[in-house]
């Protein structure tokens, strides 16, 4: 570029006041190129932004997956301890026989009030007998167990004692569940956990 002379002329006199060139590049072909490929910051392309998203998505997928096993722990401990009472009771408990001869020998004492309230429903007479007949009066039981118990009867087409079965195994499970769900809300040591449950589970009325 050719420089350019300004003159400026004042009160007391004309002075000359010259303004050296100054050049100034072009941004044509490879440096227009360059100044494209340099990173412009403050902004992200849509591969920066996929993957930071990515990174972020990925812990709260293993957080969630941990959060899912933390809540499956105290279910499974339960399943497993109740599956352990259910072996012992069959393996040392029950009189000899076959397995299935073991099981359906767990039926004992009121479970044969229970059975006759599912395959009867209740009934009773006015005024009611003074002593136990189950074929005149068998109102003096709770009706959950029964219920449930024929739920599982009429459903899967299992007789009664089985459906009675399954019905306090089920029960035992959730009364587990709650006992380690419990253990886990007040922060109990796995060995405690242990402990009580072997002591529960050890009662005399835990199999009766």
């Amino acid at each position: 570029m050719r420089p350019e002379i300004a003159s400026i002329e004042n009160s007391a006199g004309s002075r000359n006041l010259f303004i050296h060139p100054v050049s100034i590049p072009l941004l044509t072909g490879g440096a227009f190129n360059a100044a494209k490929a340099r990173p412009q910051y403050g902004r992200t392309s849509p591969s920066h932004r996929q993957s930071f998203t990515n990174k972020r998505a990925a812990p709260s997928d293993y957080d969630v997956m941990a959060r899912s096993l933390r809540l499956l722990q105290p279910l499974l401990a339960a399943l497993i301890v109740t599956l352990l009472q259910l072996a012992m009771a069959i393996g040392l408990l029950a009189p000899e026989g076959s397995i299935s001869q073991r099981y359906a020998a767990l039926v004992q004492h009121d479970s044969y009030w229970f059975m006759n309230i599912v395959d009867r429903g209740y009934q009773t007479i006015v005024p009611p007998v003074d002593h136990k007949l189950m074929e005149v009066s068998n109102v003096a039981f709770f009706p959950a167990y029964p219920a449930i118990a024929a739920v599982f009867h009429y459903a899967l087409n299992i007789d009664t004692a089985t459906a009675l079965l399954i019905t306090a195994q089920v029960a035992a499970w959730g009364f587990w569940s709650y006992f380690f769900f419990f253990c886990k809300r007040w922060n109990v040591s796995p060995a405690l956990q242990i402990c009580g449950a072997v002591l529960i589970a050890a009662h005399p009325a835990a199999f009766f």
